[in-house]
């Protein structure tokens, strides 16, 4: 009789992606005790700063949605010019720039899709990669949570795809999958309210729960315990970006 046991099989990227989705728990089955983890961050990395391009020529293309961005920011500057922090004369000119960029407004839009899907991806890592360690006491290392949040982020990749369908078509850059969503004809970018329900996105949620589960997966805790950090990290993001008008 063979007494060995055998040793599970480790789940290949592809049987990842699908299980991000269809199954999250066994998203993660593995993970820690993987050597090379590069391609699971790697890749949804660069497929999400390739979106993140396509998606900023598309928009400046549309005049449009190019319009409302710059509406958006030209309302910033007057709430700026009425604080004292800027004068008109400086408000005026930045929004004439902006008006007359033409194709250097999809570039500078392309570098901070890329800069910024950079920062989620290392920062929040960092922030997952401290919870572990300190909260639940985990012995993984950073490239761990790196994988983890790669993974996830597959996520992600689904909800930029399905914001920027929803943008074209309902021609509005409003008209995103999240609490926004039922006040999109009317949206003020001013109104806290409304800036709220807009970062209350389906997507991120999603994100969130599945970042919660891996969480608990890496680490051996019970799942509402990652969940309950996963969303606790989601709050402070939402709290620091409505603190700097992000």
């Amino acid at each position: 009789m063979d007494d060995q046991q055998a040793t599970p099989e480790t789940p290949s990227s592809g049987t990842r992606i699908t299980n991000v989705f269809a199954s999250p728990g066994e998203a993660f089955d593995g993970l820690g005790t993987l050597e090379s983890k590069t391609t699971l961050w790697l890749i949804p990395m660069l497929v999400a700063m390739t979106l993140a391009v396509l998606a900023s020529f598309v928009i400046s293309s549309n005049e449009t949605l190019k319009g409302q961005i710059v509406e958006m920011q030209a309302r910033a500057m007057q709430e700026r010019v009425e604080k004292g922090s800027m004068t008109q004369e400086q408000a005026d000119q930045a929004t004439e720039q902006m008006q007359g960029m033409g194709t250097l407004f999809a570039v500078f839009g392309a570098v901070a899709g890329v800069v910024g899907t950079a920062l989620l991806y290392f920062v929040g890592t960092l922030f997952l990669w401290l919870i572990g360690k300190f909260a639940l006491k985990a012995a993984h290392g950073y490239s761990t949570y790196l994988a983890l949040y790669g993974i996830s982020s597959w996520i992600a990749v689904l909800g930029s795809v399905m914001t920027v369908l929803m943008m074209v078509g309902l021609n509005s850059m409003y008209a995103t999958p999240s609490a926004a969503l039922a006040v999109y004809a009317d949206f003020d970018s001013l109104d806290t309210t409304h800036r709220l329900l807009s970062k209350l996105g389906l997507f991120s949620i999603w994100q969130a729960v599945v970042i919660g589960i891996g969480l608990s997966k890496v680490s051996g805790k019970p799942t509402g315990i990652g969940i309950g950090f996963s969303f606790g990290l989601l709050a402070l993001w939402i709290a620091l970006s409505m603190w700097v008008g992000f």
